[in-house]
């Protein structure tokens, strides 16, 4: 930043706080105009006194041709201001009240949040014009300016904001001729207003021009420019006036750019483009700083051009170029990940463009300029060189699928901004509002990409890992369409959008460091980004920095701290309106309590929660996708497989809608879980289909011998299984065996649950003895982690059961099952009934039959319970029932339990080998 030059800076009478100065200290003089030669002294009005309905309170200000009155308007009480004005000090050419009146009506017709509001228009006797105007807390930017060094980001931001007040004038066919620094107010509800447009006129007005005097002369004798904050008065100056008003040329939005472009220049340099005793017409000084972005120096300097021919076609083009990164087309991957962060964040905003104009039908093209250094032909070189230093068999794949994940993202975001552009400046459908809100929502995007490659190309094992997985987990671009969420969150103060880039960066960095699996740098970064957020009062930003910081809890096993965070971040989001994080918070809050911490009730209530907030949302798929995963996920924790199967249905039908069946990661993923779902309810031949189609979407991404494809085979292992396709069933098993070895090692629990499958499958299949050293092996793996008291455990447990009876072990069986059941009984497993129903097939060859019973029929109750009078696994404690009746002489009962037993396991297609028994027994029945 320049250093400060103070002569010719300011040639108004304001003091450094944006006040008038005052006669001295302690004076309570209200401020006078000095009268001019030949005038008489103004009558004031007082206290109490009516103007139209308005009763006066006080005295704000004087300027050249009326009083400025602070006011009350019982009517809406409310307080106001109001500018008395007197029509007669103009010339008699000018048409007097009359155009005064026509002119404040204009401005009353001129509705925009960046421009000062006009409330009531009206006359008085004397030839005098009211107008009732928005009184604003707030200072001038001339007081903003000079409260302290301002970054240029900084200064740009406000001066965009000014500039869509002023660009919303000229597309009403106002022009300003006074724009300047105390026209324009920082007030202390973080909105900025361009106000006394009292020099404004109507460009369609032809008689205009010709009935008054010329501009210059209105120039510095207007009514209307004096302000109306209670600093006082302020009279106009010709620093910020065009250079062809001097001449005698008409005011014009160009003269209004020129304007604007002097004040600009003042904001980021602390000094004026003209010495005070530069004649008349001489080109501008070049500026000397080093810290202002060159791109935006060569913005500034048009705008001040001294041939209007010379400047932008229009003020909006200069928004758009201002709007531009500065540093995109010089960022490169050597910069380093932290310096791109920084140097992009949630930085002024992203590439925009004006209306169309002759000549400018090229406007809106150039987004993708914007993804140099952040996914470009370098990137991609420094990403895919990271990924084959990690020697693992499935990282070229890995890295093809990553590297198409992320050029469909970059399509997806380029196709928006472009979107974006032409809905506001060529389509005419948008409101620039909406468009910056939309560039705010995809420069967050972009900062996240930008993060996200950083680490890419210095990725670890977990990262090549995950593939084109770390993508799917990026904030989705068509997010920021969704004009409903966008408009809901309280919008940045800009003292608070002044921090937004650095605040970004943060939550850049913790959201990719959570994508990533590096979660204690991810704590680190969302504690940063609550830092910043916290002393600001700015709820969105602290209810998602906390959001990440969850995350990060969650994924170092602090499963307390992360339900108390994202309790918080509710909480916060709630404050802040954004419901988008309400959903997120509260559907990982439903998972935690679910899954880690086995509170339904606290889930349930979380999930409610979730889906209010995502109702209010406006609609969004992703996150109903996500609602409907989390929906899933907690009912099967419960063992409601009803519910859960139902919930995993509407998310693959949401999924495949989402993707249109296409090689995405949610849809392989969706169409995983409901397999899981699906084998955890014993329905496997619904799910052998869906984790045939995971494994196939996956293996295209990953290839052959990634974890994603070992985790698919296990299940589909399973299914295989229980069709009789056993040779399918054993090369799903090894393969799966195969997979986790290379990649953790032979003594991890990873190779648990496929050894749990294997085992199974050999004993029945009649290989008990090669089915015990795979089950010991993996309940030895298990018994430290995730430990005794884990559902998986308990499967294992059963499995070693079963294999000790087919051995012929009754003994050691009996006392497996008795540890078991207790267990689960007490933990309220979601999988007692599975067990129970083990058991008493169990006691059923052991013609045990009273304790089969007792654990044939509350396994019945509890799979009923779970999953419905028809669910997939009932059949076989139905038929172990049937078989203990019938030995006990209540053939009677034996009856309708085998029947309902059949048709379960007929329309769960399994195998006619286990199906026999039952059958045969229902054929020995007597008729």
């Amino acid at each position: 930043m320049a250093d400060v030059e103070e002569t010719g800076l300011d040639e108004t009478a304001e003091d450094g706080t944006g006040q008038t100065r005052r006669e001295g200290p302690g004076s309570k003089r209200t401020p006078t105009r000095k009268t001019e030669p030949g005038e008489s002294p103004r009558e004031r009005f007082e206290r109490g006194t009516l103007i139209g309905r308005y009763v006066t309170i006080d005295v704000l200000g004087e300027g050249g041709m009326g009083v400025v009155y602070a006011a009350y308007d019982p009517e809406l009480d409310r307080k106001v201001a109001i500018k008395l004005l007197e029509a007669q000090t103009l010339n008699d050419a000018t048409g007097g009240q009359a155009w005064l009146l026509r002119e404040a009506q204009a401005l009353a017709r001129l509705a925009h949040p960046n421009v000062i509001a006009v409330h009531d228009v009206g006359t008085l006797p004397g030839d005098r014009v009211f107008i009732a105007m928005e009184l604003v807390d707030g200072d001038t930017l001339r007081a903003w300016m000079r409260e302290r060094e301002r970054g240029w980001r900084e200064v740009i931001a406000i001066m965009r904001d000014a500039g869509a007040g002023l660009t919303a004038a000229h597309a009403a066919g106002l022009v300003h001729r006074d724009f300047k620094p105390e026209n324009v107010l920082v007030g202390k509800d973080g909105r900025v207003r361009v106000m006394d447009f009292g020099l404004a006129r109507l460009e369609t007005d032809g008689a205009t021009p010709a009935a008054r005097t010329s501009d210059l002369q209105i120039e510095t004798r207007s009514p209307l420019t004096d302000r109306l904050t209670q600093a006082g008065t302020v009279v106009g100056t010709p620093a910020y006036m065009a250079p062809e008003i001097y001449d005698g040329a008409p005011a014009d939005a160009r003269s209004d750019q020129y304007a604007f472009g002097v004040t600009l220049y003042e904001g980021l340099f602390r000094t004026r483009p003209y010495d005070k005793k530069a004649p008349r017409g001489s080109p501008p000084k070049q500026p000397t700083s080093k810290d202002v972005p060159a791109p935006i120096q060569r913005a500034v300097m048009r705008a001040i051009s001294v041939d209007p021919a010379e400047r932008f076609p229009s003020l909006d083009a200069l928004l758009a170029e201002l709007a531009l990164d500065p540093y995109a087309k010089r960022r490169r991957i050597a910069l380093g990940a932290a310096a791109l962060v920084l140097l992009g964040g949630a930085s002024a905003g992203v590439y925009s463009v004006t209306r169309a104009h002759p000549g400018n039908d090229q406007l809106c093209k150039g987004a993708e300029q914007r993804l140099t250094g952040v996914w470009d032909p370098a990137t991609k070189k420094a990403v895919h060189t990271a990924f084959s230093l990690i020697k693992k068999p499935y990282a070229e794949a890995a890295y093809t699928g990553l590297e198409r994940a992320l050029d469909a993202y970059a399509a997806s975001w380029t196709a928006s901004v472009v979107d974006s552009c032409e809905a506001t400046r060529v389509r005419g459908i948008q409101s620039p509002e909406v468009m910056a809100l939309r560039e705010d929502c995809l420069d967050q995007r972009l900062a996240e990409v930008r993060a996200l490659t950083g680490l890419l190309a210095k990725a670890d094992d977990p990262m090549v890992s995950k593939g084109d997985s770390v993508v799917h987990e990026l904030e989705p671009v068509s997010r920021c369409a969704n004009l409903t969420a966008l408009r809901a969150p309280v919008q940045p103060s800009p003292e608070v959008r002044a921090k937004l880039p650095e605040l970004g960066a943060h939550l850049a960095d913790a959201r990719v460091a959570v994508i990533a699996g590096h979660y204690p740098a991810a704590e680190t970064a969302a504690k940063a980004a609550l830092d910043l957020a916290k002393p600001l009062n700015y709820d969105p930003g602290i209810a998602e920095a906390m959001l990440e910081l969850g995350a990060a809890q969650l994924g170092q096993n602090k499963s307390d701290d992360a339900t108390a965070t994202f309790a918080d971040a509710g909480w916060a989001a709630l404050r802040g309106k954004r419901d988008d994080i309400v959903v997120r918070t509260s559907f990982g809050a439903a998972m935690t309590a679910a899954t880690t911490l086995g509170s339904g009730n606290q889930a349930k209530w979380w999930l409610g929660l979730g889906g209010a907030a995502l109702a209010r949302f406006g609609g969004d798929p992703w996150l109903e996708l996500q609602g409907q995963q989390a929906e899933g996920i907690v009912a099967a924790e419960q063992g409601n497989y009803v519910a859960a199967i139902e919930a995993h249905r509407r998310a693959l039908a949401t999924a495949t809608g989402l993707f249109k069946g296409a090689d995405e990661v949610a849809v392989w993923q969706t169409e995983e879980l409901f397999g899981t779902t699906l084998v955890k309810a014993a329905s496997f031949a619904e799910a052998r289909p869906h984790f045939e189609r995971a494994l196939a979407l996956r293996q295209a991404s990953v290839g052959p011998d990634h974890l994603d494809i070992a985790l698919i085979l296990s299940n589909l292992g399973t299914c295989y299984n229980a069709a009789g396709d056993l040779a399918k069933a054993h090369d799903s098993f090894d393969r799966s065996i195969a997979i986790r070895e290379r990649m953790f090692g032979k003594e991890s629990p990873m190779l648990a649950a496929p050894l749990n499958n294997l085992a199974d499958m050999l004993r029945q299949s009649g290989d008990a003895e090669g089915a015990l050293g795979y089950i010991e092996r993996a309940k030895q793996l298990v018994a430290k982690v995730p430990g005794p008291k884990h559902p998986l455990y308990h499967i294992i447990s059963t499995t070693h059961a079963e294999v000790l009876a087919t051995l012929g072990k009754a003994v050691e069986a009996r006392a497996e099952y008795e540890t078991l059941i207790a267990a689960e009984t007490s933990l309220k497993s979601p999988i007692l009934g599975t067990s129970l129903s083990s058991y008493a097939q169990f006691a059923v060859d052991q013609h045990d039959y009273t304790l089969a019973i007792s654990m044939a029929e509350p396994a019945i109750t509890a799979i009923e319970a779970a999953g419905g009078k028809d669910a997939a696994d009932l059949w076989r404690p139905l038929a172990s029932l049937a078989y203990a009746k019938i030995a006990t002489n209540e053939t009677a009962a034996a009856r309708p339990l085998l029947d309902r037993a059949i048709a379960i396991a007929e329309q769960q297609q399994v195998k006619t080998s286990d199906l026999a028994p039952a059958r045969a027994a229902l054929a020995a029945l007597p008729k």
